[in-house]
Formats: C-alpha cells, structure tokens, sequence
C-alpha cells in the first residue's frame, strides 16, 4: 500500500536515474511487449526481494514472470496467483528476450520495465520495505 502511495515519485525518479545512467538502448527490450498486455497492469505485486535475480535466458523462448511476488519459483510465475483464497489480482508477465544472454530480472515486483531490473530496488521506498527472503 505504502508502494502505491508514493508510486509516481518512484516513476520520477527512476527516469531521472535512468537517464543518467544509461541510454534506453541498454536496457533489455520485451520482444512480445506489442502483442500482450500483462506489463501494464497498474498494481504492483510484494516485494519479494531487494535485488535483482541474474539468469541466462533463451532468444525466442517465452517465459512468465512473476508479478504477485508470492510464487515459489521466484522470479518466474508457479501459478501461486490462481489460489483465489489469496485474492491476488496480479498476473504474470509474459516475455521474450531477443538473445540468449544474462539478464537481470526484478524481484522488488516495482520496476517500470517489466520483468527486467530498471534500479528502483535501490530507492528508500523499496529498502525500506518488508521483503519475503529474508536480508
């Protein structure tokens, strides 16, 4: 709740950060972003953990990311959101990544650039937060 409350100062801050620190042309790029919806959802999930989760992903092969932060397969979805005892309203993220490299995928459920890590793990907000894995 404290998240969405102060949301669009995060968004600030995080383009401000963002353009001082790279080009939009580092950033990784959802392949699928123009064909699905799933990234747009206005709510963020739970802060799962304070940073970021590096993988090596596959080009052309679609993953789901886990948006709730409840899964136990972190940071891909396992279907934990379906429980409808847990009224969770988030979804996952579907994707696809252009080439088989490392990536580093969000695990603070915050970021703008879903599912990859744009930073915002590193602002006060989300430091501040309480985290499933234990810091």
């Amino acid at each position: 709740m404290l998240i969405r409350a102060f949301r669009p100062l995060l968004q600030q801050q995080i383009k401000i950060s963002l353009c001082l620190a790279s080009t939009s042309s580092d950033l990784p790029k959802n392949v699928l972003e123009d064909k699905i919806t799933s990234h747009l959802q206005k709510s963020n999930g739970t802060v799962y953990d304070k940073k970021p989760f590096k993988i090596t992903l596959e080009a052309g092969k679609k993953y789901f990311w886990c948006l709730c932060g409840k899964s136990k397969a972190q940071p891909f979805c396992d279907g934990t959101h379906n429980n409808t005892f847990l009224k969770i309203k988030q979804r996952p993220v579907k994707f696809e990544v252009e080439a088989t490299k490392d990536y580093w995928l969000c695990q603070c459920k915050q970021t703008n650039m879903r599912p990859f890590c744009d930073g915002t793990h590193k602002t006060k907000i989300v430091q501040e937060a309480t985290s499933t894995v234990r810091q």
